[in-house]
């Protein structure tokens, strides 16, 4: 997957009121090392748990490999809702500034 290592690249994503880009580059680079980008475009979590409760091993190693892992349950979700996206849809498709913005 390639995708900028300048957090200012990335599109801005704004999370209880931070910046979240750190979050989601630090995943990203996380992913990249663990070589879970085609995991991110195969599986999908339980519908009944999403990524929050879901026991999956890869889930586990993405969050024992990040390298500030400050997250909440909810903030780990949403950060790989978004890893997912990326994986799906590129992530120069992804990083286009959305019609809302």
């Amino acid at each position: 997957m390639n995708y900028p290592n300048d957090v200012n690249a990335w599109r801005f994503v704004e999370v209880y009121g931070t910046d979240f880009r750190p979050c989601l580059l630090d995943m990203a680079q996380t992913i990249t090392r663990l070589g879970l980008w085609d995991w991110f475009k195969t599986e999908n979590p339980p519908k009944d748990s999403g990524y929050m409760f879901w026991g999956h091993d890869n889930v586990t190693k993405i969050s024992n490999g990040l390298t500030d892992n400050q997250h909440s349950g909810a903030t780990f979700s949403f950060c790989m809702r978004t890893m997912q996206a990326i994986a799906k849809q590129g992530f120069e498709t992804w990083n286009k500034p959305k019609q809302s913005e």
